[in-house]
């Protein structure tokens, strides 16, 4: 599979609400909704941050339990 086919595979299990890009390195915003109680900013989570674009997509992709 294409980078671009797994972070699509990524997209239909989970809301990423944001790619982060920072120091520590790239990690995906998911949006959880159910822990946004009293404000939808608390259904924000950043699992994880990788070295780079491509290690974070092949990482998340396998936590969904798919490898290719």
């Amino acid at each position: 599979m294409t980078i671009l086919e797994k972070l699509h595979a990524i997209e239909e299990a989970k809301t990423i609400y944001d790619i982060h890009y920072c120091n520590a390195g790239i990690g995906f915003i998911f949006f959880y909704p159910e822990k946004a109680k009293q404000n939808w900013k608390e259904g924000l989570n950043v699992e994880c941050y990788y070295p780079s674009f491509e290690k974070a997509i092949e990482a998340e992709y396998n936590k969904l339990g798919r490898r290719g």
